[in-house]
């Protein structure tokens, strides 16, 4: 299943960024069981840590993993910088950058203030 919003930039931090490529690449898609497993045993690695923030930073690292593998052609801001995997389609409408829907995926970011 695909959803085609190219209205929206999802954001994290450069380390939920960098986790997610990293799985990404190690399971082959963000969409498939091993990513979604993965994303899950390091959260629950963490929480046996007593890691709160650990075990956050992996279920954001999942949620992203979720919401960007069904609709790719979204933006991510990472810190402020907004990054575009895939190249702008033709047959989709894109808004201008500063008017995107900001998702924000890491609960310790804040919304920017505009």
């Amino acid at each position: 299943m695909k959803d085609y919003r190219p209205d929206l930039a999802f954001v994290v931090t450069a380390e939920v960024w960098r986790d997610f490529l990293r799985v990404r690449e190690e399971t082959g898609d963000a969409l498939c069981n091993a990513f979604a497993e993965a994303c899950v045993r390091n959260a629950q690695t963490a929480i046996r840590a007593g890691d709160t923030d650990g075990a956050r930073h992996w279920l954001a690292v999942r949620t992203l993993g979720e919401q960007y593998g069904v609709s790719w052609v979204s933006a991510v801001e990472v810190d402020g910088e907004l990054i575009r995997e895939h190249p702008k389609f033709e047959v989709l409408r894109y808004p201008n950058d500063r008017d995107l829907k900001r998702v924000m995926i890491d609960n310790r970011l804040s919304p920017p203030i505009l």
